[in-house]
């Protein structure tokens, strides 16, 4: 397994599917992909990346990160059926890690899809199984209040609220949130009194 590389640059491709070429002191060089958004380095400068190896019945392919957390979030996805190397630095490539804890916590598979080479079944099922994998950390992603409001807005929506009705009531139910920290039942039943 190799999880770390340092070397010189030997060469950057910034195409469709972006690279680093990395020449390390024993004459070796390792091609490695990256993420669109990855730090590129010029040509003969230093370079350090965590990596993750993957091999496939027709492919070895060595792909690199600039931190441990963007490389254990990508082999965190890979544990996903259906969810291939490819796919998963298109994910990266698209959404900061925590945009895309966000959106999973929304559940919004409309937003994932949108992930060049993901449709929106793909999202769904990300959703789906990284919910169940994944310690989310809310109070990082989402504050306590916007959860909240979120649940209100749901349970108003199915009582059939819209429009001008619904927002006026999400204001309600702000303007109550910022009073006093209240569970999500009572603030439904507070919201609907008034």
């Amino acid at each position: 397994m190799i999880s770390y590389i340092s070397g010189k640059v030997l060469k950057n491709s910034i195409g469709k599917n972006p690279y680093v070429d990395v020449l390390l002191d024993s004459g070796i060089a390792y091609r490695v992909f990256v993420t669109s958004k990855f730090n590129f380095v010029e040509r003969d400068l230093d370079i350090t990346l965590y990596t993750s190896f993957q091999v496939r019945e027709d492919s070895q392919s060595l792909y690199g990160f600039n931190n441990e957390e963007e490389r254990d979030f990508f082999e965190q996805l890979l544990t996903i059926s259906g969810i291939g190397p490819k796919v998963a630095i298109s994910i990266l490539s698209t959404y900061e890690i925590e945009k895309i804890k966000e959106i999973v916590l929304d559940g919004n598979s409309k937003l994932l899809s949108k992930v060049p080479g993901l449709g929106l079944k793909g999202a769904q099922k990300i959703i789906l199984e990284l919910r169940g994998k994944i310690d989310f950390d809310k109070e990082d992603s989402i504050k306590e209040s916007d959860l909240r409001i979120k649940e209100l807005k749901e349970a108003l929506k199915s009582l059939g609220y819209s429009g001008k009705s619904l927002e006026d009531s999400l204001q309600k139910g702000s303007s109550l949130l910022e009073e006093e920290d209240i569970d999500i039942e009572d603030l439904i039943r507070k919201v609907l009194a008034q």
